[in-house]
């Protein structure tokens, strides 16, 4: 009976020792862990944008790390929900670097519902977490977030004061200067379509012109459109303009007051 109890008691200490080492080796595994998401950028595709987030990891412990799972979800500036994604890594063994990018697709139907990101500036907030597990045992998770700015492609809309010039005997020109800033990181080519109202909300007139906005530069151009003489009275004032701006990404509209 005694050499079996000995024999338990020097299990249970092996074993308690076996559990310190490995304690303390996965503490050590964790604190030596290092990993950093770099500069995000955008991308176009075939259904709207793409916000590639590269990031690198050292495993600088003992174990491998297995089932690596970075989760990322974006909101607006005013908090609005706007996409999730998930990027899953088997495994990345003990000693070595990857490095990898995480993508997060957001698609045209959800800029236009929140139009405000097609004409004003701002900002995503991404909320990053990882979780993963060191030696397939020990579980480990991390979070953070970041900020990325985001530039409107249509910003600073405004149209200037519209005037009248002849052309023939049934018409006239009716120019309306516009101008916007193209502030994202894509080019903009496509049509858009000018609306008159007046101030008793009737189309009196429209015209299309054609875009090719190039990134990072200005459109500050004067759109001509026709009016029938016979409908000369129907433009007053005061009334408001329709914008619809149709491109291979998207088509959306925006309404500016006229006096």
């Amino acid at each position: 009976m005694k050499p079996a109890i000995r024999a338990l008691g020097i299990a249970t200490i092996i074993i308690w020792i076996f559990l310190i080492v490995f304690a303390a080796t996965a503490v050590y595994s964790v604190m030596n862990l290092d990993t950093d998401f770099r500069e995000a950028e955008f991308f176009s595709s075939s259904n709207g944008i793409v916000l590639s987030m590269p990031f690198f990891i050292n495993n600088n412990g003992c174990y491998d790390i297995s089932e690596l799972n970075i989760t990322t979800r974006i909101v607006d500036s005013n908090g609005t929900f706007l996409t999730l994604s998930g990027t899953f890594i088997p495994i990345v063994s003990r000693g070595s670097r990857v490095e990898a990018a995480h993508n997060v697709s957001i698609e045209s139907s959800d800029m236009t519902e929140h139009m405000e990101l097609l004409f004003e500036d701002s900002s995503f907030v991404v909320d990053a977490s990882i979780a993963l597990k060191f030696a397939n045992i020990v579980p480990v998770k991390m979070s953070m977030n970041m900020s990325v700015p985001w530039g409107a492609p249509f910003s600073n809309v405004s149209m200037g004061e519209i005037f009248h010039l002849p052309f023939n005997a049934t018409h006239e020109r009716v120019v309306v200067p516009l101008s916007f800033e193209n502030h994202s990181f894509f080019d903009l080519a496509g049509t858009m379509e000018l609306e008159i109202y007046n101030d008793g909300e009737e189309l009196v007139t429209s015209g299309e012109t054609s875009l090719d906005v190039q990134s990072q530069s200005s459109y500050n151009e004067q759109v001509d459109i026709y009016l029938s003489l016979a409908d000369a009275s129907k433009l007053t004032e005061t009334g408001r303009a329709r914008l619809i701006f149709e491109t291979t990404m998207f088509t959306v509209e925006k309404w500016i007051p006229y006096d």
